[in-house]
């Protein structure tokens, strides 16, 4: 039996192209990279197919009872011709699809089997496979749809500067990482057929055409359920963001998380884990996890773990790249793996035990450890002046927890940030609006390398911790400038003036008056004691005249008020 061939074909979403071989036991695709395998579909299997217009030229859509395959980058003259092979070897009359390009961003959104549709006019717009929905989340008439990236993962390499991934990040191409879907409405009348549930995305009754006969047996939806809540719950069964395929081997219960707040049933899985709760279901993979952090609270009480993942989770407009748990230290945990010996043995290299009743954030820590194949990373030798491994401060308007580790800075909050030394250009420590050197707190400005004009400053740190976070970047040689120094210089200086412009005042008014203040002193008496002379001896007796001019002196002396002595000022 003959065989039909065709070149350049990609299998999906793949970016290889290969060839397609179209033979009456079934097709055939090989990519042109020798890495990949071959992919079968047998004739057997093949229920229905349908030609689309896509970005890649045309598309064979392939329909199975488990699945769904796709074929691009077909010529629209390859049509005929394919047409003639599936009626010929499968029976099978290939059904061509019309798009729509009316450009409309309203329509009806379409649940099917394994894909999201969105129609206009009764045509496709797009369509996005479901499995490559990451998250799903709700927002009253908005639902959020969240997608895997194809991007490959940044390096393991933590010695990765700001300057070095901006420059990785360049060169990447862009990629739609969500879609938003604004669904008013209630959800009565809304109808599902088999694996097909639709929705008018400017809201009001939804029916599906084929079986609106069947209203009252097929109504799904209550009249208190919104629309946009039935099609949050058909794409989250769908795309196995609630039920997940596969058991997973332990769920850890009840577990607090200060970011994203709430309280979230943790699933571990072999190649992923899911965050469950009551708003928001977060599937994360373990390429995702870029950094684990093992640091007790400053209060002696509490231990928190934090998961870097890139790329981030999402609240709406709200990126979430740190998982903080928070634990009590005293909080013993049983747990129980689903898993057998041989298993862990030939998959874990026995790091992982059948059993746990040990302290809570040592399990979740090693199970993390072990299941992401990263390092956690503990305190370093940094004490502050209390003995605790972090200091209290301010980042902008959260208050939180600064970590100095061995490799980098790590302030925890409702936004946690990290700091790499490797990233630090210089650190200051300033008083920021020029306090006074009596001041209790102090700023740690940090200077980033590529980026001097936009420091981060953490305010308000006891100046009691300055010594020890000196001598410890100092250690880790990180440059570090101390402005508190030089402006406590300038001012003990200034102050230093003052005490001698002091001291003269006071000698100045205990010393002798210059010599010209006593003679003008000294004028103003004698002419005071000449008029009262010339007065005397005007209205005066003979008898009067008789007397002696120092009785006079000292007549007129006894009537006039002791004149009080001047002080002189500079």
């Amino acid at each position: 039996m003959s065989t039909a061939q065709f070149d350049s074909i990609f299998l999906g979403l793949s970016g290889v192209a290969g060839k397609l071989r179209i033979a009456q036991s079934g097709l055939g695709w090989k990519s042109s990279d020798e890495k990949e395998s071959v992919t079968t579909v047998p004739s057997s299997d093949i229920k229905w197919i349908q030609w689309i217009r896509v970005a890649r030229n045309y598309q064979l859509r392939i329909g199975t009872p488990k699945t769904r395959i796709t074929f691009d980058g077909f010529l629209k003259d390859d049509f005929e011709r394919l047409q003639n092979l599936c009626k010929q070897y499968y029976n099978t009359t290939i059904e061509s699809k019309e798009v729509s390009v009316r450009g409309w961003n309203w329509g009806i959104a379409e649940v099917q089997s394994q894909d999201m549709a969105f129609l206009v006019a009764g045509k496709p717009t797009f369509t996005i496979p479901l499995s490559q929905v990451l998250n799903t989340s709700i927002t009253k008439a908005e639902v959020a749809l969240e997608f895997s990236s194809a991007l490959p993962p940044p390096p393991a390499d933590s010695t990765e500067d700001a300057i070095a991934r901006k420059k990785r990040l360049r060169t990447l191409p862009d990629e739609v990482s969500e879609l938003r879907l604004y669904i008013p409405g209630s959800a009565r009348g809304m109808k599902k057929k088999g694996d097909k549930a639709k929705i008018k995305a400017e809201g009001g009754d939804v029916k599906d055409d084929e079986e609106e006969s069947d209203e009252e047996e097929d109504d799904t939806g209550d009249e208190g359920e919104t629309a946009a809540q039935v099609f949050h719950d058909a794409v989250k069964e769908k795309a196995d963001i609630g039920q997940v395929v596969g058991e997973s081997f332990c769920t850890i219960p009840d577990v607090l998380c200060l970011t994203p707040r709430g309280r979230f049933d943790i699933d571990m899985h072999a190649d992923f884990l899911r965050l469950r709760g009551k708003t928001y279901d977060y599937r994360i993979a373990y390429s995702q996890v870029q950094k684990l952090f093992l640091l007790p609270k400053p209060d002696d009480i509490h231990c928190q773990f934090v998961v870097n993942i890139d790329p981030p989770i999402r609240q709406g407009q709200t990126r979430y790249p740190y998982l903080v748990m928070q634990f009590v230290k005293d909080e013993i945990m049983e747990l129980d793996l689903n898993l057998d010996e041989e298993t862990l043995k030939e998959k874990y290299e026995n790091n992982l035990k059948l059993r746990y009743d040990d302290p809570a954030y040592e399990v979740v820590s090693v199970l993390f450890r072990v299941l992401a194949a990263k390092k956690v990373t503990t305190p370093g030798n940094f004490q502050s002046h209390d003995g605790q491994s972090a200091v209290k401060c301010n980042l902008k308007a959260n208050e939180g927890q600064l970590y100095f580790l061995e490799k980098q800075l790590l302030f925890i909050s409702k936004q946690p940030t990290l700091v790499p030394h490797s990233d630090i250009s210089a650190v200051v420590f300033a008083r920021v609006g020029g306090a006074l050197p009596s001041a209790r707190t102090f700023d740690l400005s940090i200077r980033m390398r590529g980026d001097t004009d936009h420091p981060i400053i953490f305010s308000a740190l006891n100046k009691e911790e300055l010594q020890s976070i000196d001598e410890f970047l100092r250690m880790k040689k990180v440059r570090v400038k101390n402005e508190m120094d030089e402006l406590a210089a300038v001012e003990a200086a200034a102050l230093g003036d003052d005490d001698d412009d002091d001291d003269d005042d006071a000698m100045d008014v205990d010393a002798p008056a210059p010599k010209g203040v006593l003679a003008e002193e000294d004028d103003e008496d004698s002419e005071v004691d000449e008029d009262f002379q010339a007065s005397s001896s005007d209205g005066g007796s003979d008898s009067d005249d008789s007397g002696s001019d120092d009785d006079a002196m000292s007549d007129a002396s006894a009537d006039k008020p002791a004149k009080k002595k001047q002080k002189t000022s500079d």
